[in-house]
């Protein structure tokens, strides 16, 4: 009946009676052995796929007549077949390990034409069917994901599998952006990143967690930020990333290229650190403002920015409490006693701390950098912490005591200073120039009424005082 109907009546017979091309399909190569003579193109007007190319293979008219009409099932052994028989490809290592980039790589159209008018089933039945197949090249992936109604499961099971990078984000659908992030299917650069912020669909967390991987910040960082008007959406989504790790923050924000103008909205208090450490942020008034709730953190930021507050300190409105807090965190010595010369001395009397703090710093200042009055410095004596300070001072200040006064800042002194009084003990100090200038001023000013040096066993300083 095959080969004797004409082509019109015999096309329409196999469209009318489906269970005639299901039959030739299933026993074409027992039909071909009781009629080789069958002509190819009265088979193709059945229009059925051939189920194995290889069961046929003795009738190579026929294989290459349906192969060239695409009229068979796309199965691996098909596949196989026709790459070595018909398109005499040796190796199927490639058909193997990267399918359809070899199949694209020999543009045989009857193939491609294949493949793709069927590319769901060929997605899940061989791509994923193939174990091996993991090593498609990126123009492959990219011609793969540009496919319509593509099952995801499939599709991403597909790329879980691959060991290749796409190099951008061009010419991919924005509904897979954030799929491939997730995979680590993207290459990491900065331009990526970009894309993906100003898709059309872009997941922040996604984002995160690719840039948070080790595989990426080993080459991602290694690459300039972009500093161009353009990319401002990629350095403010840097900027912005509280929920990344702390660690990680800090390799980020060393790494963007400009500070910003101000601090993030929201950002916990670590990630603020980071900025300031950083210096990421530009130091002024209204940058300054903005650490309000965090006086700590407002301390740090003009801190680290010691040189561009000093300059203009009358533009921060601080007061002596912000100051000291400057001093206790530790800024530079060469700082310190301009620091301290903003302050309002004259609050020392009251305040012991400060007092403290600032002694050692005004100690070690040139005599004339400050204009001190008596009760500057008898509280700068009282609440110093060292007595070498102490006699210090009051070596360099006694002119503005009269004795009393002496008799009293000697008394509030540890001993053995505090026994330089009337009476019959003789207390002796250690030799040193600052003890031999103490008692060498109290004999002129008759505070005392002698003092030597040395002793039968040791070289101290002995004070005679006056007995009332």
């Amino acid at each position: 009946m095959i080969a004797s109907l004409p082509e019109a009546p015999l096309k329409n017979l196999g469209r009318d009676f489906n269970a005639l091309p299901e039959f030739v399909s299933e026993y074409l190569s027992e039909i071909l052995v009781s009629s080789p003579e069958l002509e190819p193109r009265r088979l193709a007007c059945l229009e059925f796929e051939v189920k194995d190319l290889a069961s046929i293979k003795e009738h190579s008219e026929i294989v290459r007549f349906m192969f060239g009409e695409g009229l068979f099932e796309i199965t691996i052994p098909n596949l196989e077949f026709a790459y070595q028989v018909i398109l005499g490809e040796k190796d199927l290592d490639p058909l193997h390990k990267k399918n359809y980039t070899t199949l694209r790589a020999m543009k045989n159209t009857v193939l491609i034409k294949r493949v793709e008018c069927e590319f769901q089933y060929y997605l899940g039945e061989i791509l994923l069917a193939l174990k091996e197949n993991s090593e498609e090249d990126a123009s492959a992936i990219t011609a793969i994901l540009c496919h319509d109604k593509l099952e995801e499961g499939d599709l991403q099971l597909f790329l879980q599998r691959q060991v290749t990078r796409l190099p951008t984000l061009e010419d991919i659908p924005g509904k897979f952006h954030t799929m491939l992030f997730n995979l680590t299917m993207i290459e990491p650069t900065w331009f990526n990143c970009l894309n993906f912020i100003e898709g059309e669909v872009f997941e922040a967390d996604r984002l995160i967690e690719y840039l948070e991987q080790d595989i990426v910040r080993e080459i991602i960082l290694k690459q300039p930020i972009p500093s161009d008007s353009s990319s401002f959406k990629l350095r403010q989504f840097i900027v912005n990333a509280g929920s990344i790790s702390d660690d990680v923050y800090r390799e980020y924000i060393h790494a963007l290229p400009n500070p910003f103008k101000g601090f993030p909205v929201e950002l916990e208090t670590a990630k603020l650190q980071v900025l300031i450490d950083e210096r990421k942020v530009t130091f002024s008034q209204e940058s300054l403002d903005e650490l309000e709730s965090d006086y700590e953190l407002q301390i740090m930021f003009a801190a680290n920015n010691i040189v561009t507050y000093l300059a203009e300190p009358e533009s921060y409105n601080r007061d002596d409490h912000f100051l000291e807090s400057l001093l206790r965190v530790g800024v530079d010595d060469e700082y310190e006693l301009e620091i301290v010369k903003l302050m309002d001395l004259e609050l020392l009397v009251n305040n012991p701390d400060r007092a403290s703090l600032i002694a050692p710093i005004i100690h070690s200042a040139d005599e004339k950098a400050f204009d001190l009055d008596a009760d500057i410095v008898r509280a700068l004596i009282e609440y110093s912490e060292t007595v070498e300070i102490k006699v210090s001072f009051l070596n360099k200040y006694q002119g503005l005591f009269n004795s009393t006064e002496v008799r009293e800042i000697l008394a509030d002194m540890p001993r053995p200073y505090c026994d330089i009084k009337t009476g019959y003990n003789t207390p002796t100090l250690e030799n040193t120039p600052e003890n031999k200038e103490l008692v060498s001023w109290l004999e002129v000013r008759k505070s005392i009424s002698s003092w030597k040096e040395g002793g039968l066993y040791n070289d101290k300083i002995r004070v005679n005082l006056f007995r009332r």
